[in-house]
């Protein structure tokens, strides 16, 4: 059966009423037919700039419009499961979107060795500047609705401190494993590791990552709940309740059509790889913008998902969202670029530049918990970096 195939066969056993209401769906689908069976792709690769950029917009469009969906079924499918377990479904779902688009971007044009980690740079930087910016504003004027005298420290929004210092201690740890310390590595003529350390770094990953997931699902997960005056009053103020599913099972309903968005998405996404190389040599722009745009559609599903959670004041289930997404990728995509690039005989450049391990540095620094409160001036700060650092790629 063809790629496109798979998501066909899924959505032929759905009834009419659900696929009408899945319309993002049904345009990904019939544009992911199109790309398989058409040479349509193969045809815009070599027309001028204009085209690509075009084919380009409105893949990502697509990509988008998935992505809103996905989000929809995944916040429902948390309602069920219960954190920290329903935003780890939509963590482990959408890495797979990452690793699809690095790998077949590796695999295609001219290879650049850098693109995995301009990858996981924009990841990072576009999840812990503007999406948690933008999320922990969003709670803070949740926090403050209705109330006519200033915010005392009790009435601001407040994030379960153990599990978020749990979360940047180990996402601050694999940063400066993976995107700063091969810059100061002497066994390697460029910015990474000889081949021996990068198996090294890949089992550190791996292993970490898997002695977190036990931790955080395990004995400790109470310290990735929501701190329960912040739930009492996202369910005082909000009575959304989960849409009905089918028949009487609604988390299986919204686990199968989030599945089926995320094949959809993850197929239209690889199919992207060749025209973002394409695009950007084309107009002879920085390499890094491929990275952000990758970045951009990598951490879309997980973002709307989050702003849905911090807009109901749910903080904590917010924050796992992102922080989930930021470890996945540097614990996840390193021992799969690095493995890949052996297979294929390509470089993987894995240092960042001095100005953009200045401005991770100040990244996590500032992403740190303190008082286990958060305000909007919080989210301004993170914001003004992610800002600063579009605006150093653009020029």
């Amino acid at each position: 059966m063809s790629r496109s195939g798979i998501a066909i066969s899924a959505m032929n056993g759905m009834p009419w009423s659900v696929l009408r209401r899945e319309w993002s769906l049904l345009i990904g689908t019939v544009l992911l037919v199109t790309l398989e069976v058409s040479h349509v792709l193969d045809w815009l690769v070599l027309q001028n700039s204009a085209l690509v950029l075009g084919g380009l917009l409105l893949l990502s469009l697509s990509v988008l419009l998935l992505a809103r969906r996905i989000a929809h079924h995944a916040d429902h499918l948390a309602e069920h499961l219960g954190e920290p377990l329903g935003t780890l479904v939509l963590t482990g779902s959408v890495i797979v979107i990452e690793l699809a688009l690095v790998s077949s971007t590796m695999l295609t044009g001219e290879r650049n060795p850098t693109l995995a980690r301009d990858s996981m740079f924009s990841v990072l930087m576009i999840v812990l500047t503007g999406v948690k910016g933008i999320s922990l504003i969003l709670a803070a004027r949740f926090q403050k609705q209705g109330r006519t005298v200033p915010m005392q420290l009790e009435d601001m929004a407040s994030l379960n401190q153990g599990g978020s210092s749990a979360y940047i201690n180990l996402i601050t740890t694999m940063s400066v494993l993976v995107l700063i310390l091969p810059n100061f590595s002497t066994d390697s003529s460029e910015a990474n590791y000889s081949v021996p350390i990068n198996w090294l770094l890949t089992a550190v990953s791996l292993g970490l990552y898997a002695a977190f997931l036990r931790f955080q699902v395990g004995s400790y997960r109470n310290l990735f709940m929501e701190m329960p005056e912040q739930l009492a009053l996202s369910r005082e103020t909000t009575s959304q309740a989960p849409e009905g599913g089918s028949g009487s099972s609604p988390a299986l309903h919204h686990g199968l059509l989030m599945l089926i968005g995320l094949v959809v998405l993850v197929l239209i996404a690889e199919s992207m790889g060749l025209l973002i190389e394409t695009g950007i040599t084309d107009l002879g722009l920085p390499s890094s913008l491929g990275g952000l745009l990758v970045g951009v559609l990598v951490v879309a599903p997980e973002a709307l998902n989050a702003f849905q959670s911090a807009n109901r004041g749910e903080v904590q289930r917010s924050l796992n969202t992102l922080y989930g997404s930021s470890l996945s990728t540097l614990c996840l995509t390193v021992p799969a670029v690095l493995m890949l690039g052996e297979w294929i005989h390509t470089d993987v450049v894995l240092g960042l530049e001095p100005m953009e391990s200045l401005l991770l540095a100040l990244t996590l620094v500032l992403v740190r918990p303190i008082s286990g409160r958060v305000s909007e001036l919080d989210g301004l700060m993170l914001l003004t970096v992610g800002v600063v650092w579009v605006a150093l790629q653009v020029v």
